[in-house]
């Protein structure tokens, strides 16, 4: 993992590298609200159709290094996102542009319409994390440092890679009644059980845990936040059916819907706090759609009799690469597999033990399928990131039938059109069956009761760190 803003990752517990170091240009409040962050103010340019973006600056705002963060900083990080950005969000990015434009103020302008600036510029997707000038001459020294104008700074001399990550106050911090704390500590803990013992044993303050844990965290006095916010299920990478044929054809993956008995997956692996869903995206996104519900009830004859018109009466395999180290998506790619086999479909299951691993196995292009849980976003993070031509995860770089179409009336919709937009996009999805999700479920988050000020936000990821306070 990198701390520069361009290379991490997005979303859940990799935002608080950052978020503690960096502060954005807008933050989202846990209600959902876009509030200041850098940025003062925001807004379309009228007159623009969404190509043009501008934002005022607060004026009292400082870089660790206490140099004043002014227009001409901002443009040139967020530039810098844009040119090196390796992320899976790195695709929303294409095409965009900033410089200053007044003496307090940076416009931004976008190659095509975009409909959700103000979530880019948040946390949540690091562009909005500004980097400092000293930061942008030492590129390569970001990966284990800070240059940013956050509460907090990173300090490798106490710190070990991937083990533990110690932040102690910035100085220079705009608003200095935010810093609660005279050093935050994030550790790696990679295993769910352990992660747990260290929190009943008052080692730390908070985790990420899973359903499997809900009942011993509340019977060890823990506080249990949940909140509904990711799907999985996994992601067809090889639609053109470059490695395995088979996946090339609709008829095929709509097959491999058509097998899975969601419902049971569901409630074996995630009981009352999980429920089935055909669509890769979860309620409350711009994309989801009631009307898609149930697209593919579970019905293996169905499945079979469109097996055998695409010319696979007597199944084929692929392979599919998974994490280990997220323990109920591993038990539903277990039951996903042996549905599928029912049907004449084998899959072989490839678990790796940490992100890094997945990811090269996936990028290698020997794997046609893949997944990890996936969290609530707009559509148009959805399709950059996933399933567009040229998102990150468009292993083979091919373009779902209908989707760019869609995608472009939705980049060009009003808010009066965007929902209806991007639900169209969203039915592309599931109608090329270009996924194969199968849960959608709530996030667990355990806590210290002496912990205050802990929350998760309308996407079910916790806030800032820096606006959590300990009780005695």
């Amino acid at each position: 993992m990198s701390l520069d803003p361009a290379k991490n990752g997005n979303g859940g517990t990799l935002t608080m590298f950052e978020e503690l170091a960096y502060q954005s240009l807008i933050e989202r409040d846990v209600d959902g609200k876009y509030v200041p962050g850098l940025a003062s103010s925001w807004g379309y340019v009228p007159g623009h159709e969404g190509t043009q973006f501008q934002l005022q600056l607060r004026t009292d705002a400082k870089f660790a290094d206490g140099t004043s963060v002014t227009p001409d900083a901002v443009a040139n990080s967020i530039n810098y996102f844009v040119k090196t950005g390796t992320g899976p969000n790195a695709g929303s990015f294409a095409g965009i542009s900033a410089a200053p434009s007044g003496d307090h103020s940076v416009l931004i302008t976008c190659a095509n319409p975009n409909p959700v600036l103000p979530e880019l510029l948040t946390a949540n997707n690091y562009g909005g994390d500004i980097i400092s000038p000293a930061g942008l001459k030492s590129p390569n020294s970001m990966a284990n440092a800070t240059f940013g104008a956050g509460p907090y700074v990173y300090q490798a001399s106490q710190s070990i890679t991937g083990d533990h990550y110690t932040y102690t106050p910035n100085k220079y911090y705009y608003d200095q009644s935010r810093i609660h704390y005279k050093k935050i500590v994030i550790r790696v803990i990679s295993n769910s059980d352990s992660a747990l013992q260290a929190l009943q044993s008052n080692q730390v303050a908070m985790m990420s845990g899973n359903s499997t844990q809900v009942a011993a965290a509340k019977r060890a006095g823990l506080t249990v936040s949940s909140k509904p916010s990711s799907w999985n299920g996994f992601f067809i990478f090889d639609t053109s059916g470059t490695l395995v044929p088979a996946l090339g054809s609709t008829k095929v993956r709509q097959a491999l819907n058509y097998a899975v008995d969601r419902d049971a997956i569901a409630k074996a692996v995630y009981g009352d706090a999980g429920s089935a869903t055909d669509q890769p995206n979860t309620p409350g996104a711009d994309g989801y759609s009631k009307a898609l519900v149930d697209t593919y009830k579970y019905d293996p004859a169905k499945a079979k009799s469109l097996l055998a018109e695409a010319g696979y009466a007597d199944g084929f395999s692929f392979s599919l690469v998974y994490p280990t180290y997220q323990p109920d998506l591993a038990k539903v790619m277990q039951a996903v597999a042996e549905q599928l086999s029912k049907v004449g479909v084998t899959v072989n299951l490839k678990g790796e033990p940490n992100l890094s691993a997945w990811a090269t196995d996936v990028f290698s292009k020997q794997y046609p399928a893949g997944t990890l849980n996936w969290g609530y976003m707009t559509e148009f993070l959805l399709v950059n990131e996933v399933f567009g031509s040229n998102a990150l995860l468009s292993i083979f770089k091919t373009q779902v039938p209908g989707l760019s179409e869609a995608f472009d009336a939705y980049t060009r919709s009003t808010d009066a059109t965007r929902e209806e937009t991007a639900q169209a996009v969203q039915k592309v999805l599931v109608d090329q069956a270009a996924s194969v999700p199968v849960v959608q479920f709530q996030a667990f988050w355990f806590s210290s009761s002496k912990l205050k000020g802990f929350a998760l936000d309308s996407t079910g990821s916790p806030n800032n760190p820096a606006d959590w306070t300990s009780s005695n």
